[in-house]
């Protein structure tokens, strides 16, 4: 961070936000309009002991005192914040979360506040950009006396209110065979898991928590948080090897309709390497990549 100080404004809290953020379902920005860059500062509060041991005994398993994965919950409360301004284009409820990196670049001091630096690029929108490309990158970074301590970037998808699902006529999908690969364990994710998770980490996306609100976005089913796969990912990566990880990079490749039933391998060959499968061994859901210090 530069020597200067900046005066940032308060991260607004998690509530208030999620009732405005229904108010951008309004959005229908088709207008042509170049690529920008939105930027913002904020100041948060330091992380207290309940939230970090409510978000630590939803997993279990975790080494870190402060579990890395727990920044995206702060990242996300960013992002909406972030979302909430007038120049973002789309509504937020029902972005879809493609990718995300995080690393830890110093240690955390649990009982001292954040100073937040975050920016968001918005791709060039139109009626002849593909809706692919609607794929706007958040990047947030947190600093605490001056250093940056945790940097977040996530890349999520602009999803267009959608009907039912079309039937799709099921193909047989082969084995995934991967001989380097080794299975860990399974994890069995209920239906209300998605609301369990939303109330520890403050993520209520209405795809993750009704069927009812996620056939807004063309499930008949809510799917889990990808963040949800990753963080357990963590707590069960950790335990294996004793030590905190300092960098953990995913992309989440098919969604995880509730409930669920599915599977945690790990790379032989480079034990950074893991993904999570669906029970039948025909599907990667999740790739990651974690790291511990050297």
């Amino acid at each position: 961070m530069d020597g200067v100080m900046h005066s940032p404004t308060t991260l607004p809290a998690m509530p208030g936000m999620l009732a405005r953020s229904l108010l951008t379902l309004l959005r229908n920005d088709n207008s042509q309009a170049e690529a920008d860059k939105i930027e913002h500062e904020y100041s948060l509060e330091a992380l207290s002991v309940k939230r970090i041991d409510a978000y630590k005994n939803m997993f279990g398993g975790f080494v870190s005192d402060i579990p890395l994965s727990l920044f995206y919950c702060l990242a996300q409360r960013t992002h909406l914040a972030q979302m909430l301004d007038k120049r973002f284009p789309w509504p937020a409820p029902g972005l879809v979360h493609l990718n995300n990196r995080l690393e830890q670049l110093e240690q955390i001091q649990p009982d001292q506040p954040f100073y937040i630096k975050a920016s968001v690029s918005v791709p060039a929108r139109g009626p002849q950009v593909s809706p692919r490309r609607l794929r706007p990158k958040f990047e947030v970074s947190f600093y605490q006396d001056n250093k940056e301590v945790v940097r977040c970037v996530s890349t999520y998808q602009v999803m267009k209110a959608q009907g039912k699902e079309a039937p799709r006529a099921k193909k047989p999908e082969a084995k995934i065979d991967k001989p380097n690969w080794t299975y860990l364990h399974h994890w069995q994710l209920g239906s209300g898991l998605g609301r369990r998770y939303a109330r520890v980490s403050g993520d209520f996306n209405p795809i993750h928590l009704h069927p009812f609100t996620s056939r807004w976005f063309g499930f008949n089913k809510p799917i889990i948080h990808g963040m949800y796969m990753m963080a357990r990912a963590q707590a069960d990566i950790e335990r294996i090897e004793g030590q905190s990880a300092n960098y953990i990079d995913v992309t989440f490749k098919r969604p995880v309709i509730l409930p669920a039933r599915i599977r945690l391998w790990r790379n032989s060959d480079s034990p950074e390497g893991y993904e999570v499968r669906n029970n039948d061994n025909t599907q990667v859901q999740l790739e990651g990549k974690i790291r511990f210090p050297s």
